[in-house]
């Protein structure tokens, strides 16, 4: 590496003579890439020394202390630091402040006046810790820690992007969340469980749930389903998703970025591009997507033993032998006949075309097709109607087929054989007198659609979106929509059918053929891929060897699905997953997919293929230590989390200490929680972030046991008051001389007003809450109106957790009080003072609710001004109001009513902020 690194600093010496000449701007930008390189080259050599790099040993604990404060091994480290830069610690809380403090931390909910009471009849040298053993025990503990949790992972219940659809079993891993921290499940487990829990223990359905980590980020749903497979453009949206897995799983676990290794070896940190493109070898075997489970285990072994069968067979790993025995070959003869009925339920009759159709086509009587003379017109509508061939039809098709008569063959006029629909829409009527009803069309099934159309964009309402087949040109394509319920459709009842063309006259379809069914929606058969096709419409005695296999591997991985719809229908969770029923292009990959290292992150330029394996500078925790199969998916994502979670990998157990440490003091102890490598912060206190990781590590992983130790600490019990001589020295308080005041984030603040009005849901998990209107939008992502939500709706009462999270349109309120952008990681929240939190907190249609229900709550009990404001206080800060407050608040209530006054109060530092 040194000598490496001296060829590039004599490089850089030649391309000094001759860069002097260059312009100003030029000459700045070489000097500072100059300095990069430099940076990069000294950071490298320094990398085994440096500091999160190091294998974790426990410290020594120290033996400076400080008069009268404390020998905690937590002060004793503190106290050290504060010595050496000439400060002392602040004197202890009150017990009001200590309650408020600890309360909003552990629970984000507000202690009650008998909490204080209790506290000040023990003392806080006595009754703290049974509070704090207390307080830990409560399931409210998960539900204040899971949200720290959904915050470093970019947790949220829709996929972002452009097409932000709902995820409306996302809510499965939020509860594994609050489970799994009450449970207090060792760190190593919990990490473990959300990188490989269906494999590491296939038996709990708790385990597979834990995989929701993976899926918990954006997906971009119009590449993953819009984009045909083997495309360029479908491949980098596979890259990106996995990078989104990889960012997420190293970052959260490791507090590394190796993401950007993507392009480049790190230019701080030793990690290669080598070491980052066999981590997206690790993720290669799945997608995000809906994943059965079963809550009684003993069915959910069932099943996944099933699916687990199933998807060897969709990948042709099932043993012959069994497929070509005399059971597996009466199964197909069952099928092929089954199938058969199926495909004669499609039926239509002869057209009539309407007097506004752009053509009158030429009906085909012998196969129902309809031959579409060339347009003559850049944009309009085939219209026709047919009598009903069912009563209660429960789906309708759309084929398109080739024809000599077309260019290529068709099935559309372009002089390529493509076409371009924009929209397909079916009306209903009983007598011809009446007017037509449009019917409603969903869950659009295809065969194949071009990158960027689809069949989902003919029932969208727009004109601009549509559907076409390049480059699958010449070939026969269908696409079925289910039919809703109403208007009702009864045999004969007119049918009115319309395909609207804008995109130019080239682009109409030139032959088609569109059909009704009444075969239940789920008994529909599946688009079958070409070879299954053609094994199928061979006859018995021409079939291959080949095409026999073929149609027992689908006859029997139907007897399978058979065996699966026999057993009670199960939950699902939005998690990662191997096998999934396609959604159009959206298909699953049955195994790890071939990884390429990509030069310079570039989907053009591929080079070797990677084999899975993590970062090779860390040998000293050893890699597939159990000789795991790597080629197999779920092996794969064991092996890394074993690595990730092994006791000697020490940024593991640094990283999650240093964000306990963060949520209980508002700063970490290394600044950069996501970064513990060279670009980041150093921590101010390394001793101690090493001598808290070992007793995480070395208590069992007991998350529970930190929270003690800190908890217990003087440094926490310490006053928050301001010392201008302290903050001389040390202004931004990264030294703990005291406990810096912390506003409430958005969900502390939420729930504690949810508290002091009585109006709190305490009921625990279950699907997440709307706390809006939605409705459906021109495209996938709805839209959603949260001003216009009853606040006094059941919903509003529960706990801020289990609101339901929009990336892309998140809830202006809990916006204004800096909740995140759910579409991005947040290792530390932003937090901010201004006035658009203060209109928001005397505007808001929930505050001022919220506000009223306190009021009448006091006023209930309450018939005096004085008595009122003294409860009002007692309420909400723990303390009477001082004789200037309680005159300056019996005038205010006198002037504007009770809950203004409450809401007056709400607004102000002394209740937003917890000292």
């Amino acid at each position: 590496m040194l000598a490496e690194f001296a060829d590039l600093i004599s490089i850089c010496g030649i391309q000094l003579m001759k860069i002097h000449r260059a312009p100003f701007i030029i000459r700045q930008a070489w000097f500072a890439g100059l300095l990069i390189l430099l940076a990069a080259g000294l950071n490298l050599e320094a990398s085994e020394n440096w500091w999160s790099l190091r294998p974790l040993v426990r410290p020594q604990l120290p033996k400076t202390t400080i008069d009268d404060w404390s020998d905690h091994p937590v002060d004793l480290f503190i106290a050290r630091k504060l010595s050496s830069k000439g400060l002392s610690p602040s004197p202890t809380a009150n017990s009001r402040q200590l309650l408020r403090r600890v309360c909003a931390d552990v629970w984000g909910l507000p202690p009650t006046a008998e909490d204080l009471e209790w506290l000040n009849r023990q003392g806080i040298e006595r009754g703290w810790a049974p509070l704090v053993d207390r307080l830990l025990a409560s399931p409210h503990y998960g539900e204040r820690w899971a949200r720290h949790w959904m915050d470093v992972i970019h947790f949220a219940e829709t996929h972002g992007h452009d097409e932000d659809a709902p995820r409306e079993h996302a809510w499965h891993y939020r509860d594994y969340l609050i489970e799994s921290f009450n449970k207090d499940k060792p760190y190593a487990q919990f990490a473990q469980e959300q990188i490989a829990g269906d494999v590491m223990q296939p038996k709990k359905a708790e385990s597979l749930i834990g995989t929701g980590f993976l899926a918990a980020g954006p997906w971009d749903e119009s590449s993953q389903m819009g984009i045909q497979d083997g495309t360029i453009d479908k491949k980098v949206a596979q890259y990106l998703d996995r990078d989104d897995m990889i960012t997420t799983t190293m970052s959260t676990f490791m507090g590394l970025t190796v993401h950007c290794a993507r392009c480049h070896d790190h230019k701080f940190d030793p990690i290669s591009i080598e070491d980052y493109y066999s981590l997206q070898a690790v993720f290669s075997g799945v997608d995000r997507h809906n994943r059965a489970f079963d809550k009684d285990n003993s069915i959910h072994v069932q099943r996944q033993n099933l699916l687990h069968v199933k998807t060897e067979l969709l990948a042709n790993r099932y043993p012959d032998s069994v497929l070509l025995n005399k059971e597996s070959l009466s199964r197909v003869n069952r099928w092929v006949e089954s199938r058969q009925h199926v495909l004669n339920r499609w039926k239509s009759n002869r057209p009539t075309f309407t007097q506004d159709s752009a053509t009158a086509g030429i009906f085909n009587t012998t196969d129902q097709s309809i031959f579409l003379p060339e347009s003559s017109t850049e944009k309009g509508v085939i219209a026709w109607t047919i009598e009903s061939p069912y009563s209660n039809p429960t789906a309708i098709q759309l084929e398109v087929l080739p024809d000599e008569r077309l260019p290529q063959k068709g099935p559309g006029w372009a002089s390529d054989g493509n076409f371009r629909l924009s929209e397909f829409r079916v009306f209903s009527r009983v007598k011809e007198d009446q007017p037509w009803v449009q019917v409603e069309l969903a869950n659009p099934q295809n065969d194949f659609s071009e990158h960027t159309t689809s069949v989902r964009y003919l029932i969208d309402g727009d004109e601009k979106t549509d559907w076409g087949i390049l480059p699958q040109f010449g070939l026969a394509h269908r696409c079925y929509f289910e039919i809703k319920e109403s208007p009702e459709i009864i045999r004969g009842n007119q049918i009115k059918i319309e395909l609207s063309h804008q995109h130019g006259k080239d682009h109409w379809i030139g032959r088609c053929r569109v059909s009704l069914t009444d075969i239940p929606a789920n008994k529909i058969q599946p688009f079958l891929p070409s070879d299954l096709e053609e094994a199928f419409t061979t006859s018995e005695k021409d079939r291959s060897q080949s095409q026999l296999l073929t149609l027992s591997r689908q006859a029997t991985l139907e007897f399978w699905d058979q065996k699966l719809e026999s057993l009670p229908s199960p939950s699902q969770v939005y998690a990662v997953t191997s096998y999934f029923p396609s959604e159009g292009n959206f298909k699953p990959s049955l195994g790890p997919r071939e990884v390429h290292k990509l030069a310079r992150g570039s989907i053009h330029s591929p080079k070797e293929i990677v084999l899975p394996g993590t970062l090779s500078e860390l040998d000293h925790i050893p890699w597939n230590s159990k000789q795991r199969n790597l080629g197999q998916e779920g092996e794969r994502r064991l092996a890394l989390a074993e690595w990730i979670s092994h006791p000697k990998n020490g940024l593991f157990w640094r990283t999650m200490a240093n964000r306990v440490w963060q949520y209980h003091f508002g700063s970490p102890l290394a600044g950069t929680p996501n970064d513990l490598g060279h670009s980041g912060s150093q921590p101010t206190h390394p001793d101690l972030l090493d001598w808290l990781a070992c007793e995480l590590r070395d208590s069992g992983g007991s998350l529970k046991h930190l929270h003690r130790i800190i908890l217990n600490s003087q440094t926490y019990k310490q006053d928050s008051k301001f010392n201008p001589n302290s903050a001389a020295t040390d202004a931004g308080n990264q030294y703990y001389w005291r406990v810096s005041p912390r506003r409430m984030d958005a969900e502390t603040f939420r729930d504690t007003l949810l508290a002091l009005s009585d109006s709190l849901n305490k009921h625990m998990g279950g699907p997440s809450v709307k706390q809006f209107h939605m409705k459906p939008g021109i495209h996938v992502t709805p839209v959603v109106d949260y001003e216009g939500f009853d606040p006094d709706a059941p919903a509003m009462s529960r706990r801020s957790i289990y609101r339901f999270l929009f990336r892309t349109l998140p809830d202006p309120f809990m916006q204004a009080m800096d909740c995140p952008d759910a579409s991005i990681w947040t290792p530390k929240r932003t937090v901010s003072v201004g006035p658009l939190q203060a209109l928001a907190l005397m505007n808001d249609a929930f505050v001022i609710h919220q506000s009223k229900r306190l009021a009448e709550l006091i006023s209930n009990k309450h018939d005096d001004l004085e008595s009122r404001v003294i409860s009002l206080f007692k309420n909400t800060l723990l303390r009477l109001p001082t004789q200037e407050e309680s005159e300056l608040f019996t005038h205010y209530v006198e002037k504007h009513g009770l809950a203004n006054a409450c809401r007056y109060l709400f607004n102000s530092n002394l209740f937003v902020f917890i000292e």
